[in-house]
């Protein structure tokens, strides 16, 4: 039986983090991921020549994370492009408007609210885990306008479905984050060398300190005895025939690093291996009404699919004309030229939604959303334009866990299993802060520090768990 000292479950970015920086520090690592790609939820698919990313769009580290993180690690991660503007839709009006015009007179409360946000304490936040963003607002500030600046920026960012359902604590800890690191609400950026060029930098650096990485396999159940991780079972994703099943491999470990979602985390480590309040913490958070999703189009164009502002811009809308759900979209070959052909674009957007949903809603509101777009983008998403449109949907899996009050912080089942020995979560629906792939590499970072037994000094003033 092959034996490691680590076995990552899970090739995103948090696996890839996860066991880039226990390979660093000696450990024998092994990574193994079901699909035929790295990346996870995140990664990036050719398709006719443009480069379609199936969950990761732009990048929201202020520096201290993901970033740091490839530094440590001997490699960098480049800041591209970033976005410039964020118009948002005004439904009343049926136009665009820039985001200043809603706090422009009052730039001293905005300046107000920012100090007090940078001088208070991440752990104070902590506090905020059961009540909406705009209640820690409003204990500081009545500007409408501040608020709702706070509140489109979470939506671009959570996909919250109703604006004024956004957790206080998740938002308060990215928004300090990035006033203190880049002086900015909202910082996102396009990596340079696109999404897949990330993950492969990732597993250089897990090779090249001795790691492996296995695609197509697939874990089938972490073996626990006495209350201690003993191996885990593995399975090839490719079949010889059709009804080949349970041939499995044994690998032995002390530690494993699971980086599933909850919603698929107990179908590999069992549920008798584990507390009973703890099964029903996981449990709760993966029901299917706390899923967000969302619909939308990768749309090729001719000319550039944007509202004017700029085509590094990052829209936002409460509440679209027709599917009256809120949304985001941005050009992706403003931010990257080459994820389309020479001389065309490529054009992404979401309607965020909460819940799992049937059929013939989907399909409603997919023909409402182009609806939307037509209405929104008046001279640009028009079949003249258009070279091709392509529907996706992130609900199968989806997003995440909605991060809404009482669904985040210390709600959440905590990164390692109690009373277990050896069993961590390196995923953003358990305990975590952040967003999306950064919000990962964080979450890894926390479970390598635990693995190893000390905080690595490198991060010591780097927010993580």
């Amino acid at each position: 039986m092959a034996k490691y000292d680590v076995i990552v479950i899970g090739a995103g970015a948090a696996g890839l983090t996860a066991g880039a920086l226990l390979a660093k520090f000696g450990k024998k690592v092994l990574i193994v991921e079901r699909d035929a790609y790295l990346g996870g939820r995140a990664m990036a698919i050719p398709y006719e020549g443009y480069r379609l990313n199936l969950g990761g769009h732009l990048l929201e580290d202020s520096g201290s994370g993901i970033t740091r993180i490839f530094e440590f690690l001997g490699k960098r991660l480049e800041h591209g492009v970033v976005n410039q503007g964020l118009p948002y839709w005004d439904n009343r009006e049926g136009r665009w408007r820039p985001i200043q015009e809603r706090y422009r007179v009052d730039k001293n409360e905005l300046k107000k609210v920012i100090r007090i946000l940078c001088e208070t304490e991440f752990e104070e936040f902590d506090r905020y885990d059961h009540l909406p963003l705009r209640a820690w607002l409003l204990e500081h500030t009545r500007s409408e306008g501040v608020i709702e600046l706070f509140e489109y920026i979470a939506m671009a960012e959570c996909l919250t479905e109703k604006w004024y359902d956004h957790s206080a604590s998740d938002n308060l800890y990215v928004r300090k984050m990035h006033y203190q690191e880049k002086q900015t609400a909202g910082y996102s950026f396009w990596p340079v060398g696109g999404w897949d060029g990330l993950f492969h930098t990732l597993a250089e650096a897990v090779r090249e300190h001795g790691g492996e990485i296995r695609l197509q396999t697939r874990a089938h159940r972490v073996v626990i005895e006495n209350g201690r991780v003993v191996a885990v079972a593995l399975e090839p994703v490719q079949k010889a025939i059709p009804t080949e099943a349970f041939n499995l491999e044994y690998v032995e470990t002390e530690v494993v690093i699971c980086t599933l979602p909850v919603w698929n985390v107990l179908e590999i480590v069992w549920e008798q291996d584990l507390p009973d309040w703890y099964v029903a913490q996981v449990k709760m958070l993966a029901q299917d009404r706390f899923r967000v999703c969302w619909l939308g189009f990768y749309v090729a164009s001719h000319e550039p699919i944007y509202t004017g502002t700029s085509l590094t811009e990052l829209a936002v809308w409460f509440e679209a004309p027709y599917s009256r759900l809120p949304g985001w979209a941005f050009l992706v070959s403003g931010m990257d030229a080459t994820t389309a052909p020479a001389g065309k674009h490529l054009f992404n957007c979401g309607f965020a939604f909460q819940g799992v949903r049937d059929r013939e809603w989907i399909e409603r509101k997919f023909a409402e959303a182009e609806r939307d777009l037509a209405a929104m983008y008046p001279d640009t998403f028009t079949p003249r334009n258009i070279i091709w449109k392509k529907r996706h949907l992130v609900a199968h899996p989806p997003f995440g866990v909605i991060q809404k009050p009482c669904l985040v912080g210390r709600y959440r089942p905590d990164y390692q299993a109690p009373n277990v020995e050896g069993v961590f979560f390196a995923s953003e629906t358990f305990r975590s802060r952040g967003i999306g792939v950064d919000r990962a590499a964080r979450a890894a970072l926390t479970c390598v520090e635990r693995v190893l037994g000390f905080r690595i000094p490198e991060f010591k003033d780097s927010w993580h768990y």
